[in-house]
């Protein structure tokens, strides 16, 4: 068992962070040059830009998304601030990151760490059920949404249960194991599910106002290409 815990929590960790980052890294760069491409080619080249950032700021943050659907937001938020603060501040976390982060990076001590997967459990409980329950979300939702879902949650129960081995239901080591698996698959598959989100969401309404900037010509195309380029407008 040992040597799979150093396994996990050695070259697989690696492997799969520098998965995660090259992946977020790419998908940020392509989006970034669709932008610029999409921007090049429009026939009006101005933007909005304190709408845009005005536009984008609403959608970061949560008020919106509170107003509108009080619980889902809520349970949104309270998922969020747990599976970022728990990898980054836990002090077990940051004895595994040690080696690249800087002797001053706090901690979360047990105390705020359980606390924060409490909110965390119950906010992705609480989104899993309204995507299974809730037809207008379900009809939106692929089993893949359902499957990232139920994998973190497996992430923060497997690190509730590793640091409180008295109520594990599996051995102490071996659901230390579980924590580590469920942490680099989270990892790897970042990058190519729906969580992409963490680095594209600051460039959705930028993406957005630049598509509707459209080519000069572009109407003219579209009417050669319908066969309607003799019809009037």
């Amino acid at each position: 068992m040992d040597t799979w815990i150093a396994l996990a929590r050695g070259p697989l960790f690696r492997i799969s962070l520098a998965i995660c980052l090259l992946g977020l890294a790419y998908r940020f760069g392509t989006a970034a040059w669709q932008i610029a491409a999409a921007q090049r080619r429009a026939g009006d080249r101005r933007l909005p830009h304190r709408t845009v950032l005005r536009a984008t700021a609403r959608w970061l943050l949560p008020w919106r998304l509170l107003r509108l659907r009080p619980l889902y937001g809520l349970a949104s938020l309270l998922f969020h601030a747990g599976i970022l603060l728990l990898p980054l501040f836990y002090v077990g976390h940051v004895t595994l990151w040690g080696a690249i982060l800087p002797p001053w990076w706090p901690r979360l001590g047990r105390g705020a760490s359980d606390a924060f997967t409490y909110l965390a459990l119950a906010g992705l409980a609480v989104i899993l059920l309204e995507r299974l329950l809730v037809k207008a979300s379900r009809d939106l939702s692929r089993a893949g949404d359902a499957g990232i879902l139920l994998l973190l949650l497996a992430l923060a129960a497997s690190g509730y249960w590793a640091a409180h081995p008295s109520a594990s239901p599996l051995a102490p080591r071996t659901m230390l194991l579980v924590h580590m698996l469920a942490g680099n698959l989270a990892l790897v598959v970042t990058p190519l599910s729906k969580i992409v989100h963490c680095v594209l969401a600051p460039l959705t309404q930028l993406l957005g106002e630049v598509g509707w900037h459209f080519p000069a010509e572009s109407g003219r195309r579209v009417a050669i290409a319908l066969a309607k380029e003799n019809e009037p407008i």
